[in-house]
């Protein structure tokens, strides 16, 4: 249980391909090790989401806000971050 207020902690595993120029965040864990199993797993992935030409890592929230923001937080690829506003007529 955590108190109000008191920030939690989770881990993510973060993809750079070398074409690239951002880290994309590509899960979310609880435990650091939970994050370097689903590392090590990516680095097996063969075919056409291979990450053979990617660095990966494991990054703590805390150090993913150190390093790309204070309002940095982990959301899934695809989702939106705002909901969307839709009108009725």
């Amino acid at each position: 249980m955590t108190k109000k207020g008191q920030l939690v902690e989770y881990y993510c595993v973060a993809v750079r391909r070398h074409y690239e120029t951002i880290w994309r965040f590509v899960s979310k864990h609880d435990t650091p090790e939970g994050a370097q199993a689903e590392l090590e797993a990516r680095r097996g992935y063969t075919g056409a989401f291979n990450y053979d030409n990617a660095d990966l890592r494991v990054v703590s929230r805390s150090e993913a806000k150190k390093e790309f923001g204070a309002k940095w937080e982990y959301t899934l690829i695809g989702s939106n971050k705002q909901k969307s506003s839709t009108s009725t007529k």
